[in-house]
Formats: C-alpha cells, sequence, structure tokens
C-alpha cells in the first residue's frame, strides 16, 4: 500500500511538459502585450507582428531584448522567418524555454 501512496505522490509532483508550453505561451502573450500596449486576450497565435500587431523591425528588435531579460533563449531566433506569434511561440518552444 505505501509503494502506492509514494507512487501516486510522484505523478502529482511531475510537470505535465503540455503544461511548460502552456505557461510559456501565456508568458509571452502577456510580455508581449505589454510591449505594444493591447491586453494579452486581444493577441492571437495568427496575428502577424507586422500587418495585425503593427511592429516595426525596431519593436521587435526590442521585444527580442525583453524575452532575453525574462530568460527565454533567443539566439536562435530570426524574425525574417517568423511572421507570426504562434511561429515565435513555437520557435521559442521549440528550443530552451525558460532558464
Amino acid at each position: 500500500m505505501a509503494y502506492w501512496v509514494l507512487f501516486i505522490l510522484i505523478l502529482k509532483r511531475r510537470k505535465n511538459p503540455m503544461d511548460e508550453v502552456s505557461d510559456s505561451k501565456t508568458k509571452i502573450k502577456e510580455l508581449l502585450s505589454s510591449h505594444i500596449g493591447v491586453e494579452p486576450e486581444d493577441i492571437d497565435e495568427e496575428d502577424f507582428f507586422s500587418e495585425d500587431l503593427h511592429m516595426t523591425p525596431t519593436d521587435l528588435t526590442d521585444f527580442t531584448h525583453l524575452l532575453e531579460k525574462e530568460g527565454f533563449n533567443t539566439t536562435h531566433l530570426d524574425f525574417t522567418e517568423l511572421e507570426t506569434v504562434g511561429d515565435l511561440i513555437e520557435a521559442l518552444s521549440s528550443h530552451e524555454e525558460i532558464k
């Protein structure tokens, strides 16, 4: 019986990888929303940085620095290939998320 109790406690302590992705997605949207001055609910993963969010290359550079300060690994990001918020979330989630 004690084995099963210990087993259940270990399972409860394990983090679900999908929770980490969801946390990262929320954190990225919150940072982006505060950076451009909108509510996080107003940002969709399908939003394009230039057309929908009206971000300039300078805005994207500043946002990249903000992501770095928050612990995201941005060394591999290339905004010429990232067009949408979803692209950014996927790129950050596929690499080291938060230090």
